[in-house]
C-alpha cells in the first residue's frame, strides 16, 4: 500500500512539472502530414529545453515552432529567428510511420529532439535581446508657484488731448473780483506731465463814485504746466500746475455831466499755483474741481477823481469747476 501511494505521488509531481513546463515552453504548430503525436512532441520539447543550460538564460520572448511537409521531408521553422533570417529554419527526414505505433513514437521523439536542439542552438548562437527594463518613472512635476492675486488693472487713462469748459471766480485782496467762463485745451506729455492753454471772459466789479459810475469787462488767457497722477484703484486723479495768467481789462467811466463816457484798457499778469481734483465720470468725461493762489507780477489800480475805486493787487485767489472731454 505504501508503494502505491509513493507511485501516485510521483505521478502527480510529474504531471505538475509537465504542465508548468508546457505553460513556459514554445508554441507548436504541427501539420497533420507530419504524422506524429503532438502531445508527446510538446512534452518532450519542454523537458529537453528545461534540462538545457541555455534555458536559464532565455529571455522572456515568445517562441513558436511550425512544422510543415515539403516533398517528403519536414521543415522546422522557429520564430522569431526565422523571420529575421538568422538560421531559424531546418529540414529533417523522419522515419516512415505507416505500419507501427512504435514508429509513430519514434517520429515524435526524433522531431522533438530536433526542435529542442535547434532552439538551444539558436538561444546560444543568436540570443534574443532581453526584455527592456521599464523606463523610470518621470520625476514629479514641480509644485506650481503660489498664485498671488493681482490688483485689478486701472481703467485706461484719459486720452492725450482734452477739451474743457469751466466756470471761474477770481478775487484780489486789493478789492477787485471777477467771474466768468473759460475754454481750455490740454495735452498729456507722457504719463505724468500735462499742459493746458486756457482763455475766457470775465465780468468785473464796478464801483460808483459821487458823480461817476465805473464799469469794466475783461478777457483772460493763461498757460499752465504741471504733474497729473491717477489712482491705480479708483477713478480719481490729482493735478498740480504752475499757471501764468494774463488779464486784459477795459474800464468805462460813465459821467453824469456833459463830459461823456471815458474808456481805458489796462493789463495784469498773475503767477499762481493751482491744485485740481479730477473725478472720472466715464472713459471720456472727467469732472475737475480746482483752486489757485498766487501773486500779481503786474497789477492794476484804478483811481477816479483821485480816489482808488478798483485794485487788482494783493493776494490772488481763484476757484473753478469744469467738465473735461478726453479725445
Amino acid at each position: 500500500m505504501i508503494a502505491g501511494l509513493l507511485a501516485l505521488a510521483l505521478l502527480v509531481m510529474r504531471t505538475e512539472g509537465i504542465t508548468e513546463t508546457t505553460e513556459r515552453g514554445p508554441l507548436l504548430d504541427l501539420e497533420a502530414c507530419v504524422r506524429v503525436d503532438a502531445s508527446v512532441v510538446q512534452n518532450l520539447v519542454d523537458l529537453e529545453l528545461e534540462l538545457g543550460d541555455a534555458r536559464s538564460r532565455r529571455p522572456t520572448v515568445p517562441i513558436s515552432v511550425a512544422v510543415r511537409c515539403l516533398e517528403g521531408a519536414q521543415v522546422i521553422r522557429v520564430e522569431p529567428w526565422a523571420s529575421r533570417g538568422e538560421d531559424g529554419i531546418r529540414t529533417i527526414d523522419l522515419p516512415d510511420a505507416d505500419d507501427a505505433t512504435a514508429a509513430l513514437e519514434a517520429r515524435s521523439r526524433e522531431l522533438a529532439l530536433a526542435i529542442a536542439e535547434l532552439i538551444r542552438r539558436l538561444e546560444i548562437t543568436r540570443p534574443l535581446p532581453a526584455e527592456p527594463e521599464p523606463p523610470p518613472s518621470p520625476p514629479a512635476p514641480p509644485a506650481p508657484p503660489p498664485v498671488v492675486a493681482q490688483p485689478a488693472p486701472p481703467d485706461a487713462l484719459p486720452g492725450r488731448w482734452q477739451i474743457e469748459a469751466l466756470s471761474s471766480f477770481e478775487a484780489f485782496t486789493g478789492g477787485q473780483w471777477l467771474a466768468g467762463g473759460d475754454l481750455s485745451l490740454g495735452v498729456a506729455m507722457g504719463r505724468w506731465i500735462s499742459l493746458d492753454l486756457r482763455a475766457g471772459g470775465r465780468v468785473v466789479e464796478g464801483l460808483p463814485s459821487s458823480s461817476d459810475r465805473l464799469s469794466a469787462r475783461a478777457g483772460t488767457a493763461s498757460l499752465a504746466a504741471g504733474l497729473t497722477v491717477w489712482s491705480g484703484r479708483r477713478p480719481v486723479g490729482f493735478t498740480a500746475r504752475l499757471r501764468a495768467q494774463g488779464f486784459g481789462v477795459e474800464y468805462r467811466v460813465a459821467s453824469a455831466g456833459d463830459d461823456g463816457d471815458r474808456t481805458t484798457r489796462l493789463g495784469a499778469l498773475v503767477i499762481s499755483a493751482e491744485p485740481r481734483l479730477l473725478v472720472r465720470m466715464s472713459r471720456h468725461l472727467t469732472l475737475a474741481l480746482g483752486g489757485a493762489v498766487g501773486v500779481p507780477v503786474h497789477g492794476i489800480v484804478v483811481r477816479v477823481q483821485g480816489a482808488e475805486t478798483s485794485k487788482m493787487s494783493g493776494l490772488f485767489l481763484s476757484a473753478n469747476l469744469g467738465v473735461m472731454l478726453a479725445l
